[in-house]
């Protein structure tokens, strides 16, 4: 099983799962999972992983966006990749969507 925050602490960058209490300096790493398991013959032996990966930085970051998108093409994930501003933030959202299917 992938453990997502041991694997994006590898950026070099802040990483949380949901949030931060207090936002640490810019850039850093927010992720988002959900989970569903399921299986057949009476046993859960499926987990499908809906995950999100949020950079925020305050510029549009391509070399924070390049360590993310290294990590992603060495595990051979494929996944969106959509960058916003978000003005009442003053910084750029980057997020990265993908899906892992894996056997128990």
């Amino acid at each position: 099983m992938l453990e997502i925050k041991s694997w994006l602490e590898t950026t070099g960058m802040k990483v949380a799962e949901e949030r931060f209490l207090k936002p640490p300096a810019l850039p850093y790493i927010i992720f988002l999972e959900e989970v569903n398991v399921s299986g057949a013959d009476n046993k859960n032996c499926i987990v499908d992983r809906n995950i999100s990966i949020e950079l925020y930085s305050d510029k549009i970051n391509r070399e924070a966006e390049s360590k993310i998108d290294a990590l992603l093409n060495e595990k051979v994930i494929e996944y969106r990749k959509n960058r916003t501003w978000i003005d009442s933030e003053k910084f750029f959202q980057t997020v990265y969507d993908f899906n892992l299917v894996e056997k128990l």
